[in-house]
């Protein structure tokens, strides 16, 4: 089970940097161990890990 009050863990419709490329999208899904992330208002959308990911306030 997953546990949602770990400071790890993402949740649907947070914002989230993408530490790589240094680009800001949303959380629209979670699949398994991978974040789906929606950028540019749901033009783009792609996957990714919680380590590849930081929270933007």
């Amino acid at each position: 089970m997953f546990d949602f009050n770990n400071s790890k863990d993402f949740n649907i419709g947070d914002k989230v940097r993408i530490k790589y490329r240094n680009q800001e999208g949303y959380i629209i899904d979670k699949n398994g161990d991978l974040y789906m992330v929606s950028f540019n208002d749901g033009a783009d959308v792609d996957s990714y890990s919680s380590e590849q990911l930081e929270k933007c306030w």
